[in-house]
C-alpha cells in the first residue's frame, strides 16, 4: 500500500518530460517510432483477411477499413510532427485504445485474438512515460475491461479451449498490469532526482545547468535578451562576522526577492547569480536598478549590497547555450568592474 500510494501521489508534467526528451535527442526517435508502429497496426489490420478466420461481418470490415486508413493517416502524422500537445496526446490515446479493442473484437476467432490484448501493453508503454500516475490508471482500467470482456467470450463459447484461455490470461495479466506500475514508479521517482539535479539546494533556484535546460523554452521567440550576473559585495566578511549560518540565511532571503515574473533566475556560484531577462538594453538597465535596491533592506539581519553586470544581445539564435555563455562572461566582467568601482552599483557591459 505504501508503494502504491507513493506511486499515485507522485508528480508529473507532461511539458516538463516532452523538453527533457527533447534536450536529450529522443524526442525525434521517438516521434519516428510512434508513427511506425501506427503504419505497422494499419498493416496488421489488414492482413487479418488472409488468416484462417477472417472477419466475418460487414460491421467487422466497415470497422477494419476505417481502422486502417485512420492508422495510416495517424502514422503519417507522427512522422511528419510536430510533437502533439497534452490534450492531442490524450485523444491519440484514446484513439489507441480503443482502436486496439475494437480490432481484436472484429477479429473472426475471438480465441485466437485474446494474446493481441497484449497489444494495449504497447499504449501502456507511451502513457507510462509521457503521462502520470492517473492516466496510467484509466488505461490500466480499459486494458482490464478488454481482458475481462474477451476471456468471457471465450469461456462462454462452446467452440473455444478454456484451458487454452485460462493459460493465455495468465501470460497477459503480469505483462499488461503488473510491470506499468513498476515502470512508472521507476521513472516518475528519476524524474524527479533529474529534476532536483538542476535544483540549487540551499535556495531552490536553478542552478547552471537547471539555467542551461529551461534557456530554449525561457527564450522562444525572443528578440532581445539581457543577462545580469549578481555577486554579493564583501559577503565573505559577513560569513567572517556572523557565521556561516548567517549568510547561508542570507542568500536564501536574497534569492526569494529575485523571483520576479518574467526573469529567469539561477544560482550559479556561491553568492553569485544569473538573471535572465528578454528586453532590451535600456529596459534592462532598469530592471538592474531596480534588483539592486530591492536586494538591500537595512532591516535585514545581514544588509547585503550587490555588485550587478549587465550584457544584451540582439542575436538570438538556435544555440541558445552558446548565447548565454557569451553574455554570461561579457556581465561577469562588468560585475567585476562594478565591484572594483566600489561595489553596489550596475555596469553595462558595452558602456566601457
Amino acid at each position: 500500500m505504501t508503494f502504491l500510494r507513493s506511486w499515485w501521489n507522485q508528480s508529473f508534467s507532461y511539458d516538463w518530460m516532452v523538453q527533457y526528451l527533447r534536450t536529450h535527442g529522443v524526442l525525434s526517435a521517438l516521434r519516428v517510432c510512434i508513427g511506425v508502429c501506427c503504419i505497422c497496426f494499419g498493416m496488421a489490420a489488414v492482413t487479418t483477411y488472409i488468416t484462417a478466420v477472417p472477419p466475418t461481418s460487414i460491421l467487422a470490415d466497415v470497422f477494419i477499413a476505417a481502422g486502417t486508413v485512420s492508422a495510416f493517416v495517424v502514422g503519417a502524422r507522427w512522422l511528419r510532427g510536430p510533437w502533439p500537445s497534452e490534450r492531442t496526446s490524450l485523444l491519440f490515446i484514446v484513439y489507441a485504445e480503443v482502436g486496439t479493442t475494437m480490432s481484436l473484437l472484429a477479429y473472426g476467432s475471438t480465441q485466437m485474438s485474446f494474446p493481441g490484448c497484449a497489444l494495449l501493453a504497447v499504449v501502456g508503454v507511451y502513457v507510462q512515460i509521457l503521462h502520470g500516475p492517473r492516466v496510467l490508471l484509466a488505461h490500466l482500467a480499459w486494458s482490464a475491461g478488454t481482458v475481462a470482456l474477451m476471456f468471457g467470450l471465450i469461456i462462454f463459447s462452446a467452440e473455444s479451449d478454456r484451458g487454452l484461455a485460462v493459460s493465455q490470461l495468465a501470460v497477459l495479466l503480469p505483462v499488461m498490469f503488473s510491470f506499468p506500475v513498476l515502470l512508472q514508479s521507476l521513472l516518475l521517482s528519476l524524474r524527479v532526482d533529474a529534476d532536483g539535479a538542476k535544483i540549487d539546494p540551499l535556495t531552490g533556484l536553478r542552478n547552471r545547468r537547471g539555467l542551461d535546460e529551461e534557456l530554449s523554452r525561457f527564450l522562444r521567440g525572443a528578440t532581445d535578451v539581457s543577462v545580469m550576473v549578481l555577486d554579493v559585495d564583501r559577503f565573505k566578511s559577513i560569513n567572517d562576522r556572523f557565521g556561516h549560518q548567517c549568510g547561508d540565511v542570507a542568500l536564501q532571503l536574497m534569492a526569494r526577492r529575485l523571483i520576479v515574473d518574467d526573469l529567469l533566475v539561477a544560482r550559479t556560484g556561491g553568492e553569485e547569480f544569473a538573471v535572465v531577462a528578454k528586453v532590451g538594453v535600456e529596459r534592462a538597465e532598469s530592471v538592474a536598478e531596480w534588483l539592486r535596491t530591492r536586494l538591500f533592506s537595512a532591516q535585514d539581519m545581514c544588509p547585503l549590497t550587490v555588485s550587478i553586470g549587465l550584457a544584451h544581445t540582439h542575436d538570438v539564435d538556435n544555440d541558445t547555450g552558446t548565447a548565454l555563455t557569451g553574455l554570461l562572461r561579457r556581465a561577469d566582467v562588468a560585475m567585476y568592474e562594478a565591484k572594483r568601482r566600489g561595489g553596489n552599483q550596475v555596469v553595462i557591459a558595452a558602456d566601457w
